[in-house]
């Protein structure tokens, strides 16, 4: 890797934050962006001694200048925000973006049709470029997916659970999905390459239910319920201004499978109840 920093781009996020971290462990040189002006996080990264700035990807020439001297970027963005800063990389600067490990199990959705456009507009102007298609991030509060479940939990004597609950599942651990980009971007064997990241095994809709369960703590029964019902539900909650545990498309995607696809997968470390226990600590806090 050539002299200079590594720009992570978006540290201000809990993926960012922890890949931020993990390059400090390594004694790099980083520079955290962030975007959104929050002292505490902006402190905590200083703490690792990272330098930190401000940064707006629609703001073209700043990411440019910003990028021209670094010895890799890490784009935390998903790639609908971050294709079109892609083009400002040089030929063979190290590099890893996020994309979606739907977009190869979801055809019909809008949002991931232009995602996998957005991988094509990356391989045309980065083709060394490394993209990351991770699988259902989880783990840290306001994660959007197992913590805003258990959130429900706790709340409701009722949680419906689309499906059937056979469709199996493989989050990944958000501090595993870090640093497994981490790895991607230092490892010169990655270059030019799409993976997979996922939790070490899969596990059943249900089981994911159940364990999140356990993890809050919640005495709430889990109602098996066609998607077409839960959909109907999801509405009325929604109505009443309750917060539904999942969002519409992961509804639509409830029978899927969702275990990682692709020749090349990267299988992290952290298992979903231990991964669920840390969530419900952060929570607590």
């Amino acid at each position: 890797m050539e002299q200079g920093p590594v720009i992570v781009i978006g540290a201000g996020g809990a993926v960012g934050f922890e890949a931020v971290r993990a390059l400090r462990a390594r004694n790099m040189n980083v520079i955290a962006t962030w975007r959104t002006h929050r002292p505490e996080t902006i402190a905590a990264l200083e703490g690792f001694g990272a330098t930190t700035q401000q940064l707006d990807l629609k703001d073209g020439e700043a990411v440019r200048r910003l990028i021209e001297n670094a010895a890799a970027v890490l784009f935390i963005p998903i790639l609908t925000a971050s294709a079109a800063a892609a083009r400002y990389l040089k030929l063979d600067q190290p590099a890893v973006l996020f994309s979606s490990n739907n977009v190869a199990i979801d055809f019909d959705a809008e949002v991931y049709a232009k995602l996998r456009d957005a991988e094509k507009e990356t391989r045309t102007a980065a083709p060394h470029a490394v993209i990351l298609r991770p699988t259902m991030i989880y783990g840290y509060p306001g994660d959007g997916n197992l913590s805003r479940l258990m959130n429900f939990m706790r709340r409701s004597p009722v949680t419906p659970m689309p499906g059937k609950g056979r469709a199996l599942q493989q989050p990944v651990y958000y501090a595993d999905l870090a640093r497994a980009a981490v790895d991607a971007l230092l490892d010169g064997n990655a270059i030019g390459k799409t993976f997979a990241v996922a939790g070490p095994e899969p596990v059943t809709l249900k089981d994911m239910y159940r364990t999140a369960k356990a993890a809050a703590r919640a005495n709430t029964a889990i109602l098996s319920m066609p998607t077409s019902s839960a959909g109907k539900l999801m509405q009325a909650v929604e109505k009443a201004g309750v917060k539904f545990p999942l969002k519409s498309a992961q509804l639509l995607r409830a029978d899927m499978d969702k275990i990682p696809q692709g020749e090349h997968i990267i299988l992290t470390q952290t298992g979903l109840q231990e991964g669920l226990q840390k969530l419900a600590a952060a929570m607590a806090e």
